[in-house]
């Protein structure tokens, strides 16, 4: 008998050691998941200070897919023509441009990214002011494909959005010149790295009516994070 009492008693050890791993592995999980809604969080915070710097009416989305192929980039969102999305739309973050929309469905809509090879953006240099169109080279990077005068470009400098496309308003930031090369055909060979990490989109946000004579901002501005572990995961903003 004892060797029994002592057989059931390690299968009741194994019992509740396997209990006490799937209670630990339910509270890792639950962690990860507040941890989430936390970084969630302080990510809208950012948006909520964009919505108000007066761009114009805006409405949060979420990334809820990207083409895959090496041949377009797209991503798509989860807010459409019911929420007041329109083809040509703006779409940005508190970083800076992102794209346009180029279709809109009732409740998705699909923009295309600004390093796509068919999207141009007129720009302007931040310090000179010389205008300037930029087109994405199909990978992370945009490629200047006009400029007024390329004699004061270089490394460093920061582009903006210009206004004079009619799609993205006027001083929005853009990208920053990564290198200036040989004079090409008509203009120096002048690779510009977009602002925002395009690789890594998860909200954005899309103008839905931009502010008329809107006064360019000095930055785009910025919330402090103020998170704290009983924040739920924060709602987007709508319009």
């Amino acid at each position: 008998m004892g060797v029994w009492d002592d057989y059931i008693a390690l299968i009741g050890v194994r019992d509740q050691n396997q209990e006490l791993q799937a209670r630990n592995n339910l509270l890792q999980m639950q962690i990860q998941q507040q941890e989430e809604a936390i970084r969630e969080a302080e990510r809208l915070r950012g948006f909520l200070g964009l919505t108000e710097s007066g761009v114009g009416k805006m409405v949060a989305a979420r990334v809820i897919g990207r083409d895959p192929s090496r041949w377009l980039q797209t991503v798509t969102i989860d807010k459409g023509e019911m929420s007041g999305v329109r083809t040509n739309a703006s779409v940005i973050t508190p970083d800076g441009v992102v794209g346009r929309v180029i279709s809109a469905g009732r409740a998705s809509a699909v923009v295309q990214l600004i390093t796509d090879t068919q999207s141009e953006v007129a720009a302007m240099l931040r310090e000179s002011r010389v205008h300037a169109l930029f087109k994405g080279n199909g990978g992370r990077d945009l490629e200047l494909d006009y400029i007024d005068d390329d004699g004061g470009i270089a490394a460093g400098d920061e582009v903006i959005t210009s206004g004079l496309d009619q799609i993205h308003p006027k001083g929005l930031p853009l990208a920053t010149i990564k290198s200036v090369g040989p004079q090409g055909e008509l203009f120096k060979l002048v690779l510009a790295r977009p602002r925002v990490d395009l690789s890594r989109l998860e909200e954005v946000l899309v103008l839905i009516a931009p502010a008329a004579d809107r006064p360019e901002p000095a930055e785009v501005p910025t919330v402090a994070p103020k998170a704290t572990p009983n924040t739920p995961s924060a709602a987007l903003p709508s319009q």
